[in-house]
């Protein structure tokens, strides 16, 4: 198939992909988004030779049938009561009402990408929308595309979707094949990706420059290690030469977020993180994780770290295909010394003293969706049924702007918010619908008051 890859936004597509890697069926890394369709599909004609479980054959026949074809048209609908300010992996709109539609062109090498939205705030834009070319095991690309980089289910401290999609130009490896030099194959299959971007207008700073490093690797077989970094430089009235990309990218010392205002290159951040999934007696899984961005630097070495820490149990159900997944997730924007430990310094995360408007995109964090100082816990019980059906119960507790201070955009006031949703999701002869309501004891932005919301929403995809 020629369509590079599949975008962040599809939980159940995600959750079928590590499934099938834990089995054998997918190598390489699998926790960044887009993820190359060549990489999912590789190794599938496989499971012709493997007694699998019948959950996995399941998983295996939802991957299969969203392999997109040459052409592909989309369209799909959204509509809440409330805006979700809370966005995570999966797919939703960034307004009360929003229509989205898709149009794409794959060619031997080349794709197409058209995506249109537009939403209740009068906001049309193009979101979504690329251009792509493959050199060999290279794809070459430029548009707007959703990234999501890390292990995390619910959130990422990095790079996630919550914030819209930047205009970019980048170079990603197609299928992480490892290296054939005995020096670095040890490392086992690997997937890299860089790209460049520029950020919007309306900033303190406006139109800087983003830059955006990722390399992950899978040294044992699903145990994965990544490493990221984003840049953040340039921009009106500020100096962009030479000097100060190379101190930039090299990030030694007083070139990072401390010293003169003169002498710094720009905003940096460095993530992190672990994974590994194993089997803890037949046929159920569990997948453990961590990650941490780190914020600043000292010398060498990354501190103030934002971080996340995680467990998914899965398995089946029965013997007719249906599977369960467990899911616990913490995580912390508050920074700490050395990721979970030491000192603590409250309010750096996702903020800079020359670029005010911090680590932010149209005012959206483009890491973790809660901002600066805030704590996340959830508990989530996902079961999916072999015809097509999938229910979603999840607990969250969350502090947002523990500080209650402006270095949160997201809430001007101190938040403890506790939240309990309800997903549903099936697929119909009309297309795939999904159900979900929420129900909340506090909202954002209600200093002083304490009182019960309900969201609920819907979204409808329909496929041609």
């Amino acid at each position: 198939q020629a369509s590079p890859w599949a975008n962040p936004g599809d939980s159940s597509l995600r959750s079928d992909v590590e499934i099938l890697a834990n089995y054998g069926l997918i190598s390489g890394p699998v926790n960044n988004w887009p993820i190359p369709w060549k990489q999912i599909t590789r190794d599938l004609h496989k499971a012709d030779e493997m007694n699998l479980p019948a959950y996995v054959k399941a998983a295996l026949n939802r991957v299969e049938e969203k392999i997109p074809k040459k052409i592909n048209v989309k369209a799909k609908a959204y509509y809440t009561n409330k805006v979700d300010y809370f966005r995570g992996f999966e797919d939703s709109g960034r307004g009360k009402a929003e229509i989205e539609s898709n149009l794409e062109f794959n060619f031997s090498d080349s794709s197409i990408n058209l995506s249109a939205h537009y939403n209740d705030n009068d906001d049309f834009n193009l979101d979504g929308s690329y251009l792509n070319h493959d050199f060999g095991n290279w794809s070459v690309y430029a548009g707007s595309v959703e990234r999501w980089w890390g292990p995390g289910k619910e959130t990422t401290t990095l790079l996630s979707t919550n914030a819209r999609p930047m205009p970019s130009i980048g170079i990603r490896r197609v299928e992480p094949k490892p290296f054939k030099t005995k020096w670095l194959s040890w490392m086992g299959p690997w997937s890299g990706e860089i790209f460049i971007s520029k950020m919007d207008k309306n900033r303190v700073i406006p139109e800087p420059i983003f830059v955006g490093m990722k390399l992950a690797f899978e040294p044992v077989r699903n145990f994965e290690v990544g490493l990221a970094r984003t840049l953040m430089l340039c921009g009106q009235n500020r100096p962009c030469g030479s000097k100060q990309w190379i101190n930039g990218l090299v990030a030694i010392g007083d070139l990072d977020n401390r010293g003169p205002v003169a002498e710094q290159p720009g905003n940096q951040l460095a993530m992190l993180y672990l994974s590994y999934s194993f089997n803890v007696k037949e046929n159920t899984n569990l997948k453990i994780y961590a990650e941490g961005t780190a914020e600043d630097i000292v010398v060498v070495a990354p501190y103030t770290y934002s971080r996340l820490i995680g467990a998914s149990l899965y398995g089946p159900v029965n013997e007719n295909g249906d599977q369960y997944r467990l899911t616990v997730e913490y995580s912390d924007t508050t920074g700490s010394l050395v990721w979970f430990f030491g000192e603590q310094r409250k309010g750096v995360m996702y903020n800079h003293f020359i670029y005010k408007s911090g680590y932010r995109y149209y005012d959206r964090v483009i890491g973790h969706a809660l901002d600066s100082n805030s704590q996340y816990a959830t508990l989530n019980a996902t079961l999916v049924k072999s015809n097509g059906w999938e229910y979603s119960v999840k607990y969250q507790n969350i502090l947002i702007n523990s500080e209650n201070n402006n270095k949160n955009h997201l809430s001007i006031s101190r938040e403890r918010i506790n939240s309990l949703a309800l997903d549903i999701k099936t697929e119909t002869q009309f297309g795939i619908i999904r159900l979900n309501g929420n129900i909340m004891d506090n909202y954002i932005n209600t200093p002083n008051e304490n009182k019960v919301n309900l969201e609920g929403g819907i979204i409808w995809e329909i496929g041609f």
